[in-house]
């Protein structure tokens, strides 16, 4: 082992989507981090394509939003457009149209972003590529053997192996394992998932085959991003990986088996198009939460804590906010502004979102296994066209929830956090497909849109923002009163009349992730009890 002891802020263990995002964040928020990642990086199995319009906010704040979407990994101007049929090459059943990388921006009023897709295996190096950019220290080929934390000096010693280099020792104050399903990190802590595991059962192919897109399109006269079949009980469908050539086939099976992966294409899209099977593999759908994000200096995030049906998006997307949290609260430690008690609050926060999260992917699961295949609906008669009718009346019934989600995606809220002052205001519905703006204490502060392509949320920065609305109000005393705490707090006036609309009123504090924690009509009689409730101060 090399004697030379390494001494960094934190140690992020896991180069996927949410060790990435974490890296960007700490980067964003100017704390340095070392990254292992025991393998090179290379995504073998895209999946996950899905990124919400929050996922991509996160983005824009870091600066590098506008590069995912001319990425090349996916065509830019494709619409997402999801359909069901009968099988390929038969009868469309519904269409759910999307809209494309390019035109999200301009096509979501709730967000200055909307949403994104993109394979992970594009997805992974551009965040990468970002995190190096900004002088990150990601290490690759280098996994984690040991990890023990030193209560005395306040340190975690880190003990790695570098697959060309041998063994050394990493010291750090945080160590954030974003490791996965498997996390040896949550293991070594004896941390356990709680819930339900094999909740269902898929089988997957990623397979490269031109001209099935031409056969997908005429089906339903789109380009189409994803299709589903009701062929049979395995209900096999398609997933555009690259919107050209590249395809994920999975089917539904009674248990986790592998399949002959060649067989399985054929099955689904006949005999006559030549494919290449680029990879394959069994999977499970889980619903299960960890019992705890945290143990002393050792943090777990994504499929560490959490892990859901993959039915709607929320895996990656529940992760990379898990990383946004966790990533403000170290460096508000770091930078001396709050005490070690706020990153409690990263599990008080996280775990309820998680909850919800993974409680919608699991109904999404049952509603969806309420669509069964129906011969009659490949017949060429008056039965089979009223069964294709009341088929897509029932598509539109159980399976719209799934592809439509602004209220997962921009509505959660942290009820009854100790770091957010409530203002005594009646809490809305939490509706998974409807998103209320609101700047109710504990929700996202909302986009208001200021013209040529700016939004609200960029005047927002790696401090709090007090959003003024009222230019009569002296805000000068409460601002002050923060900063003789050294919280970093800047404020932020609009006379625009659509601000004062979308804010409620005249005073918003937003905290560092874009999250309202105070707000009221003028500024409070005891400034300094809201700074310290804010920034952690008031935890026992």
């Amino acid at each position: 082992m090399q004697t030379d002891e390494i001494h960094t802020a934190v140690v992020i263990v896991g180069g996927g989507p949410v060790g990435l995002c974490l890296a960007n964040e700490l980067a964003y928020q100017g704390v340095d981090y070392i990254l292992l990642e025991q393998g090179e990086g290379r995504v073998y199995f895209p999946a996950g394509e899905n990124f919400f319009s929050r996922t991509m906010e996160h983005l824009r704040r870091w600066g590098i939003a506008d590069d995912f979407r001319r990425g090349n990994e996916f065509p830019p101007e494709m619409p997402r457009n999801i359909g069901f049929c009968t099988h390929i090459g038969g009868k469309p059943l519904a269409f759910f149209g999307g809209t494309s990388n390019a035109g999200a921006p301009r096509e979501d009023p709730y967000s200055p972003e909307g949403g994104f897709f993109y394979p992970k295996k594009g997805f992974d190096p551009a965040l990468r590529q970002a995190a190096e950019a900004k002088g990150g220290d990601l290490r690759y080929r280098t996994r984690l053997l040991s990890f023990s934390e030193d209560e005395v000096t306040g340190t975690i010693a880190c003990v790695v192996e570098d697959a060309s280099k041998g063994q050394y020792q990493i010291r750090c104050r945080w160590l954030a394992g974003c490791d996965g399903a498997r996390s040896g990190v949550r293991k070594a802590l004896g941390i356990h998932y709680n819930g339900t595991f094999g909740d269902g059962f898929n089988f997957a192919v990623y397979l490269k085959c031109p001209g099935l897109g031409n056969i997908l399109n005429e089906m339903f006269g789109h380009p189409m991003a994803q299709v589903h079949t009701l062929f049979d009980e395995r209900r096999a469908y398609l997933t555009s990986v690259d919107g050209r050539d590249e395809w994920r086939l999975s089917i539904y099976t009674k248990k986790i088996d592998d399949q002959v992966p060649e067989d399985v294409v054929r099955s689904v899209i006949g005999d006559d198009l030549p494919f290449e099977v680029l990879q394959a593999q069994p999977w499970a759908g889980h619903r299960v939460v960890a019992e705890h994000y945290r143990k002393g200096r050792v943090f777990l995030a994504g499929d560490a804590v959490h892990l859901r049906w993959p039915k709607g998006g929320f895996g990656a997307n529940t992760g990379i906010g898990d990383a946004v949290d966790l990533g403000w609260k170290i460096a508000a430690v770091e930078n001396g502004w709050a005490p070690v008690k706020l990153l409690d609050t990263y599990e008080t926060e996280r775990r309820p979102i998680a909850i919800r999260n993974t409680n919608e992917a699991a109904n999404n699961r049952v509603l969806d296994h309420m669509i069964q295949p129906d011969p009659v609906l490949d017949e060429d008669s008056p039965a089979g066209e009223a069964a294709r009718l009341s088929m897509n009346e029932r598509l539109f019934a159980l399976r719209l929830r799934e592809f439509v989600t602004p209220g997962i995606q921009l509505g959660y809220r942290y009820r009854n956090s100790p770091i957010i002052v409530p203002d005594g205001t009646l809490e809305g519905p939490d509706d998974h497909m409807v998103y209320i703006p609101t700047t109710r204490p504990g929700a996202r502060a909302p986009h208001v849109d200021l013209g040529g392509g700016t939004s609200i949320l960029d005047d927002f920065g790696s401090g709090y923002t007090l959003v003024v609305t009222d230019p009569e109000i002296e805000t000068e005393s409460f601002l002050e009163a923060g900063r003789t705490l050294g919280i970093p707090v800047t404020a932020k006036r609009f006379a625009d009349d659509s601000v004062r609309r979308g804010y409620e009123v005249a005073l918003v504090l937003v905290r560092p992730d874009g999250h309202v924690c105070w707000r009221g009509e003028a500024p409070p009689e005891d400034a300094d009890a809201v700074w310290e409730v804010v920034s952690g101060r008031r935890l026992q």
